[in-house]
C-alpha cells in the first residue's frame, strides 16, 4: 500500500490540489497500467474491465490502448464503453433484471449478452435478439464478498441462476442457433485469498462439464468474473498473483476476467482540505471538504480508507474522527482514526479511491462532484471539470401551472 504524497512520475499531490483545486480525484495510469499487466502476466486471461468500478472515459480509453475489453452492466455502461472507443464484440453486457427497453439497447449495440436468468434470454429472443456467442451466468453456490450486502452466490443472492436453470437456457440457445457459448460466475468482491480463485475455476470447469453433458454443446469461453482484492488496511497482505498462474491453461477454452476494483483502486486518490478541527468533550472531529457525497463506502459498508496528511506527515499522532459536511451524523469517512496532528487547511490524502468512489458519488444536500485528474509519467491533466451549481439543475424544468 502506497502511502506517499507523490503519485505517477514524482508528481506531488499537494501541487496537484494547488493546481486544480480540491476536493480533487487524481488517477496514476502508471498503477493502472502495472495493475493491469500483473493481471494478464499471471492468468493469461482476457480483460474485460469492470466500468461500474470507475466509468472515467479517460481510464477507459487507457485500459482500451492496453488491450482490455469492456464489462458493462446497463446500457449507460454500454454507451461509455462506445464513447471511449471499444467495439461492440469487446463489450460483455452482463445486467439483472434487465428491462424490455435495456435488452433492445443491447441488441441494436451489437454486444456480447451475458444472460443472468433464462428468463432474460426468452425476452430478448422476443425482441430480436438471435444468438450467436452467448454466455449465461451461473451461480455456483459459492461466492464471497467483503461485508453481507455484497453476498454473491446462493438463494440470497439476486444474481445467475441454479444449473438446472443454465442447462435449460443453454438447451433454448442451442434450439435458437446458437454457435458458440460462454459460462460466467461471480467469483466474489475484493477477494485476497488466490486460494479462493482456484476453487472457483475448479466449480466453473465442472459446472461447465455439466451443461456439455446434459445439452451436447462445446463452451469455449470460460468468464470467472472480478472479485480480485486489493488491500485497505495498513498491514493487510496483497492478493498473491503468482498462485493464480495455475490459471493458465486450466480451461479447454477462453479464460475471462472482469476486474475493476483490482485495476483501478489503489490508482485513485481523493484529495481534500481540512476545514475544521473541533474538539467536543473527548472527542476530535476533523471537518474536510467531501463526504459522504463523494465517498458513501465508509458509511455504506463500514469499509476502511486509509489517509495521510501531506501537509504534517511526519507530525505527532492523534486520534481523530475524520467527517463530511452532509448534514447526517453517519457522515464520517473514519472514525478514531490515528493521524498525523491536523490544522485547518491541511491536505487530507484519502488512498485506495479509484473504484467505487466517483462511480457511487451523488449531489445530496446539493454538493458537487469533485473533479478529476489523471497523471501518466509527469504528464497531468483534467479528466472531468468539477460541477457547477448549474449542473444541479440540468435537465429540470418547472411546469407551467406552478407559479
Amino acid at each position: 500500500m502506497s502511502i506517499g504524497c507523490s503519485v505517477g512520475g514524482g508528481v506531488s499531490l499537494i501541487e496537484l490540489a494547488d493546481t486544480y483545486g480540491t476536493p480533487l480525484l487524481v488517477y496514476d495510469l502508471n498503477r493502472v497500467e502495472a495493475n493491469y499487466r500483473a493481471l494478464v502476466d499471471n492468468t493469461g486471461a482476457r480483460v474485460y474491465y469492470s466500468i461500474k468500478a470507475n466509468g472515467n472515459l479517460a481510464l477507459l480509453r487507457f485500459l482500451r490502448s492496453l488491450g482490455a475489453g469492456a464489462d458493462a452492466s446497463s446500457p449507460g455502461e454500454i454507451y461509455l464503453a462506445l464513447r471511449a472507443g471499444f467495439r461492440p464484440g469487446d463489450i460483455m453486457y452482463t445486467g439483472s433484471f434487465l428491462s424490455n427497453t435495456e435488452i433492445e439497447y443491447g441488441i441494436r449495440a451489437g454486444v456480447t449478452f451475458n444472460f443472468d436468468s433464462i428468463r432474460a434470454f426468452e425476452k430478448a429472443l422476443g425482441l430480436g435478439y438471435e444468438p450467436r456467442l452467448v454466455f449465461f451466468r451461473v451461480d455456483l453456490g459459492y461466492g464471497r464478498g467483503f461485508t453481507h450486502g455484497v453476498t454473491l452466490a446462493g438463494e440470497d443472492s439476486k444474481f445467475g441462476m441454479f444449473i438446472n436453470d443454465a442447462i435449460e437456457a443453454y438447451r433454448l440457445a442451442k434450439l435458437k442457433g446458437a454457435v458458440e457459448y460462454g459460462i460466467h460466475a461471480m467469483m466474489g468482491s475484493n477477494v485476497l485469498d488466490a486460494d479462493y480463485f482456484l476453487k472457483i475455476a475448479n466449480l466453473l470447469r465442472e459446472s461447465a462439464r455439466v451443461i456439455e453433458d446434459k445439452v451436447g454443446v462445446k463452451i469455449t469461453h470460460y468468464d470467472m468474473g472480478g472479485g480480485f482484492g486489493i488491500p485497505y488496511k495498513p498491514g493487510e497482505p496483497e492478493l498473491d498473483l503468482s498462485k493464480l498462474r495455475g490459471l493458465r491453461g486450466y480451461f479447454p477454452g477462453e479464460l475471462i476476467i472482469e476486474p475493476g476494483r483490482f485495476i483501478v483502486g489503489n490508482a485513485g486518490y481523493l484529495l481534500v482540505r481540512v476545514t475544521e478541527v473541533k474538539r467536543k468533550g473527548r472527542k476530535t472531529y476533523v471537518g474536510v471538504e467531501a463526504g459522504m457525497n463523494v465517498l458513501i463506502r465508509p458509511m455504506l459498508y463500514g469499509a476502511y480508507h486509509h489517509m495521510v496528511n501531506c501537509s504534517n506527515p511526519s507530525g505527532d499522532v492523534e486520534v481523530v474522527d475524520v467527517v463530511g459536511p452532509i448534514c447526517e451524523n453517519t457522515d464520517k469517512l473514519a472514525v478514531d482514526r490515528e493521524l498525523a496532528r491536523v490544522r485547518e487547511g491541511d491536505l487530507l490524502v484519502i488512498l485506495n479511491a479509484g473504484a467505487y468512489v466517483y462511480s457511487m458519488s451523488s449531489n445530496y444536500n446539493g454538493r458537487l462532484r469533485p473533479p478529476e485528474v489523471v497523471v501518466y509519467g509527469r504528464n497531468h491533466a483534467l479528466a472531468r471539470r468539477g460541477e457547477s451549481l448549474e449542473d444541479l439543475v440540468k435537465g429540470q424544468e418547472i411546469p407551467w401551472f406552478i407559479k
